[in-house]
C-alpha cells in the first residue's frame, strides 16, 4: 500500500459518514441479489492480498510459542472463548496466561472461522505479538486483551484507510486516531481491522472492495452495518471487544443481528470527543456482556454523569413497536419487545404503550440531506487517486445517489434540516420528562441473506439517471432507494439526530435461530441508566447470547 494524505479532501466528511445505517425483510425481499466475493484479510504493511501469502488467515496464521508462554499453557482456547475481557485481563495480570498467548488464540479463532465469516479486512500479527510481548503493566483495565478495530475511521499506523472505496484501496494511515489511542491506553492489543460497508453508509456490510460479512450465528445471513465485521468478530469469539462507531445505528444494528450488546453513548462525553451540538456520530464498542460494557464505559467516559437507579419507583418506561417511518415490523420484533414489557411489568415497572413521539419520515429526509453534505470529497479523492472525476462504477449505488444529491444541496438546506431536528430534539426532551426510558425493537426484522443488496431493481435503474434529475427528484429518489433497507432498521437513527444515548440488548432469538435485540433510549447524558437496564436484564437471565459455532 502507498501512503497518501487525503484529509484535505474530507473537509466535512464526518457528515458523509453520518448516514451509516439504514435497511427489507425476507418476506418483502426485492429482486436484486448480487454475489460478492470476499477477499482474504490483508496483513498490514504488505502489498496486496494476492501478492502476500500472509494475507490468508486460514492458512498462514500460526500460534507463536515462547518459553514464558509454555509455563502457562494450561489456559486453553476454550478458556479464551468463555472469558470476558475483564477476566482475561485478570488472568494476564495474575500470570495464568500471557498476552502473547491470548493474541495467538485470537488469530487461531480468525484462522478457523474468518474464511467463512469474513469479518476481517487486515491483520497485524507481527505487530500485535510484539506489542503483547513488550506490554508493561501500568494498571490498565484491559491489560493484554486482544481487540478488533473497526476498519472505518478508527485509524492505526500502517492499517487500511480506504473508507471502503476501491480507488482508495492503497491508502494507509500514518497515525493512530484518538479512539484507537484510547483503547490502546486501556491495555488492549489490536489484532486487525474489521469489515464495513463503503463509507459506512449502509446497515449491511457488503462493499465492492471488501465483500460481505456473514452473521456469527449463521454466515448465510448478514452481519449488519456499518460495524458489521466488529459485531460478527466479537460474537464469533475472535476477541471479546471490538471498536465501533454509530451515526445512525451502526453499533446497535449489527449488535442486534449478532446477539451481543451495542451501546451508543451520548455525544461529547467520551475521551476523544468534546463536541455536543449537532453531532451524529458516537464511538464506542461491540461487547458480549454488561461487565465489560460498564467497565469499558467507565474507563473511556470523560465527564461526570448522573446515576439514576433502575427501580420501579424511580423509572417510568414507554414502548412502541410502531415503525417511525410507517413501514412494517415483523412479528419477531414485536414479540421481542412484548417479552421485555412483560418481564418489566412482572417486576413492578410501569410500562406504557405509546405512539412514536416524533415524525420519523421527516426526520429521515433531514438525515439524508445532512448525509449529502461534503459528498464532493469523494470526487476530489478520485481526482487525486485516479486523475479523473468520479464515475458511477467507482462506487456503490447508494453512494452515487447521495453524491449526486449532494451536488444540489447547500448550507441553507443543512441549516433547515438541523432546525427541524432541533424541534424533534425538544419533543424528545419533553417526552423524557415523563418517560425516562423508551423501548423499541432495535431492528424491525432479523438479518437478510448475506448477498442480498436490499435494493429494488427499479431504484437502481433510476439511480443510473439521477444526474439528469431535479433537486427534488433526487431527494425523493434518495429516500425511496433507501426505504427497503430502512424497513429493516427504522428505529435507530433518531437517537443520533436528537443526541440521545441508546443501547441494544440481546434478548430474543427467532424460530429460525437468528438473534434480534431490543433497544432502550434515554435522555441525553443518561447513559448510566441504560447501563443499569442492561445489567438488570442480564442478571435476571434475559440475555440470549450463545452464538452457534460456525460449521455446526
Amino acid at each position: 500500500m502507498s501512503k497518501h494524505n487525503w484529509g484535505k479532501y474530507l473537509i466535512r466528511f464526518s457528515t458523509v459518514l453520518a448516514v451509516a445505517a439504514m435497511s427489507i425483510p425476507a418476506n418483502l425481499a426485492f429482486a436484486t441479489t448480487t454475489s460478492v466475493s470476499a477477499p482474504a484479510p490483508e496483513e498490514t504493511g504488505s502489498t496486496t492480498a494476492t501478492q502476500n501469502p500472509e494475507t490468508n488467515a486460514s492458512t498462514d496464521i500460526k500460534t507463536t510459542n515462547t518459553a514464558k508462554e509454555s509455563a502457562v499453557s494450561d489456559f486453553t482456547l476454550q478458556d479464551y472463548e468463555n472469558s470476558t475481557a475483564t477476566e482475561l485481563a485478570q488472568a494476564v495480570r495474575s500470570g495464568k496466561v500471557t498476552s502473547v498467548q491470548l493474541v495467538n488464540f485470537a488469530y487461531q479463532e480468525i484462522a478457523a472461522k474468518d474464511p467463512e465469516l469474513h469479518a476481517m479486512i487486515t491483520l497485524r500479527k507481527n505487530q500485535a505479538l510484539q506489542e503483547a510481548s513488550e506490554l508493561k503493566d501500568t494498571g490498565q483495565p484491559f491489560y493484554g486483551v486482544p481487540l478488533l478495530l473497526k476498519g472505518l475511521g478508527h485509524k492505526i499506523v500502517g492499517g487500511s484507510a480506504s473508507n471502503g472505496l476501491i480507488y482508495a484501496k492503497d491508502i494507509v494511515a500514518d497515525k493512530n486516531s484518538d479512539v484507537t489511542k484510547a483503547f490502546q491506553d486501556a491495555g488492549f492489543i489490536i489484532v486487525g481491522q474489521t469489515n464495513y460497508p463503503e463509507l459506512g453508509l449502509k446497515n449491511i456490510t457488503n462493499s465492492k472492495l471488501y465483500g460481505p460479512t456473514g452473521n456469527a450465528w449463521n454466515p448465510n445471513y448478514q452481519s449488519g452495518g456499518s460495524s458489521g465485521g466488529s459485531a460478527s468478530g466479537v460474537a464469533a469469539g475472535y476477541a471479546p471487544v471490538a471498536t465501533g462507531s454509530d451515526a445512525g445505528g451502526s453499533i446497535r444494528i449489527p449488535a442486534s443481528w449478532n446477539g451481543i450488546v451495542g451501546l451508543k453513548p451520548s455525544p461529547g462525553i467520551m475521551k476523544w470527543s468534546k463536541e455536543v451540538h449537532h453531532v451524529q456520530t458516537s464511538h464506542f464498542a461491540e461487547t458480549k456482556n454488561m461487565t465489560d460494557t460498564v467497565k469499558l464505559f467507565n474507563n473511556l467516559v470523560d465527564v461526570d454523569l448522573p446515576d439514576v437507579p433502575f427501580k420501579p419507583d424511580k423509572v417510568r418506561i414507554a414502548y412502541t413497536t410502531q415503525s417511525p417511518v410507517k413501514t412494517s415490523v415483523s412479528s419477531d420484533a414485536v414479540k421481542a419487545v412484548e417479552n421485555a414489557v412483560k418481564f418489566l411489568r412482572d417486576r413492578g415497572f410501569e410500562v406504557d404503550k405509546v405512539a412514536y413521539p416524533i415524525d420519523g419520515v421527516k426526520l429521515m429526509h433531514n438525515y439524508y440531506t445532512l448525509g449529502s453534505e461534503g459528498m464532493d470529497s469523494i470526487d476530489k479523492l478520485s481526482m487525486a487517486q485516479q486523475k479523473r472525476h468520479l464515475q458511477i462504477d467507482d462506487v456503490d449505488w447508494t453512494t452515487w445517489a447521495l453524491y449526486q444529491y449532494g451536488k444540489d444541496t447547500n448550507e441553507a438546506d443543512y441549516k433547515a434540516a438541523w432546525d427541524s431536528i432541533d424541534a424533534a430534539t425538544d419533543k424528545m426532551e419533553e417526552f423524557h420528562q415523563k418517560y425516562q426510558l423508551f423501548l423499541t425493537p432495535t431492528n424491525a426484522y432479523t438479518a437478510p441473506k448475506v448477498n442480498d443488496t436490499i435494493m429494488k431493481d427499479s431504484d437502481i435503474s433510476a439511480i443510473k439517471r439521477i444526474d439528469k434529475m431535479t433537486k427534488q427528484q433526487k431527494s425523493d429518489l434518495v429516500y425511496k432507494q433507501w426505504l427497503p433497507a430502512l424497513t429493516y432498521t427504522p428505529f435507530t437513527q433518531q437517537a443520533n439526530l436528537t443526541g440521545e444515548p441508546a443501547i441494544s440488548l440481546p434478548t430474543y432469538v427467532s424460530s429460525d435461530g437468528l438473534p434480534l435485540g431490543i433497544q432502550f433510549n434515554a435522555a441525553r447524558n443518561q447513559d448510566r441508566l441504560l447501563l443499569s437496564v442492561g445489567q438488570y436484564f442480564e442478571s435476571n437471565g434475559q440475555f440470549k447470547v450463545k452464538a452457534a459455532a460456525l460449521g455446526d
